[in-house]
């Protein structure tokens, strides 16, 4: 399809990713074949010195398959246009820990009092509106933050600082966390309203939530969560305003802040989670249909999922990292 050749480029960069990792792989598995014949027919000195050659190498491959994984955010790319349906408000997904041959999406219109999720096939079904069951939340949903990680739907329950952690298989709750001193009820919501305090998202490094609180005078609060319990495992304050922040995603524990929801939209604000420190950024984002109310990153597919009045979009992400 004509739409999904901007993929092309990020699949290419994807090839030439693997290549190397092969490459050290093979290294590595050619050394470690000849081990027990060199040592054999070489001194204690020369193995010792091989297996310090083996070790290096293994040392290099873990390293160099961590950069592949993470990177900095350099580049978006324009938007591709999956499907234009539901409302202006809603969120869309797919399951970045799904297993093989799991290729279902997750589809919930509006940003609150809401309880129906829609569950398609693949993405095929999607575009097509074809193959898709619903279900009924027990609880309604505020915001369009919601997430689905590891086969469960994680979201905000209406109206209150509660994280619910509701299972796909079983259909049932199987877990609730009051995220306290949260604002909710659109205190602190992104600057296009909508009930957005609570925001959850993933990605390589797991499950977070970003919100404000009235300790932190209304500034975005970073908290890594127990993906189990829904227990904070650390939280970073930030100094950015959640009010006058667009929308937000998380890349390789860092958060990337938009500068608005209309008009022309870029990426300029960025904290690092590693390092406790923020910096001014300037990444480009075409906003199509000028209303974006909803942004998350999906780490298996490197991509930007978005809500864009009505349409839902796919941006490619393009992460800058160095191997030595």
């Amino acid at each position: 399809m004509a739409e999904l050749r901007p993929l092309i480029p990020v699949l290419e960069e994807y090839k030439a990713d693997t290549q190397l990792v092969l490459r050290f792989k093979q290294e590595v598995q050619n050394v470690t074949a000849n081990l027990a014949l060199l040592q054999q027919e070489i001194g204690a000195y020369d193995y010792d010195e091989l297996q310090l050659h083996i070790t290096s190498l293994e040392e290099r491959l873990h390293a160099c398959m961590q950069k592949l994984a993470c990177g900095k955010l350099t580049r978006l790319s324009d938007s591709v246009t999956i499907k234009i349906s539901g409302s202006r408000f809603g969120s869309w997904m797919t399951d970045p820990l799904a297993p093989e041959g799991d290729y279902r999406v997750w589809y919930m219109d509006g940003y609150h009092n809401n309880r129906f999720v829609r569950e398609y096939r693949s993405m095929s079904d999607f575009m097509t509106s074809e193959n898709f069951t619903s279900h009924r939340l027990p609880h309604p949903w505020s915001g369009t933050g919601q997430v689905v990680y590891n086969g469960s739907l994680y979201y905000n329950k209406f109206q209150s600082q509660v994280i619910i952690k509701f299972d796909l298989k079983t259909l049932t709750i199987s877990k609730t966390q009051k995220l306290d001193s949260a604002g909710f009820n659109n205190v602190y919501h992104y600057a296009w309203g909508g009930h957005s305090d609570i925001d959850l998202m993933v990605d390589e490094h797991g499950l977070w939530a970003v919100y404000a609180t009235n300790h932190n005078a209304g500034n975005i609060v970073i908290s890594k969560l127990n993906p189990i319990t829904l227990q904070i495992i650390k939280s970073w304050t930030t100094n950015h305003p959640k009010r006058s922040a667009g929308e937000s995603f998380m890349i390789c524990g860092t958060l990337y802040v938009t500068n608005g929801y209309s008009g022309g939209t870029k990426v300029y604000y960025a904290y690092h989670t590693n390092s406790s420190s923020y910096e001014y950024i300037d990444v480009p984002l075409e906003n199509k249909y000028s209303h974006i109310s909803m942004l998350d990153y999906n780490p298996r597919d490197r991509a930007l999922y978005a809500w864009n009045n009505g349409h839902q979009v796919l941006y490619n992400v393009t992460l800058f990292h160095l191997i030595h």
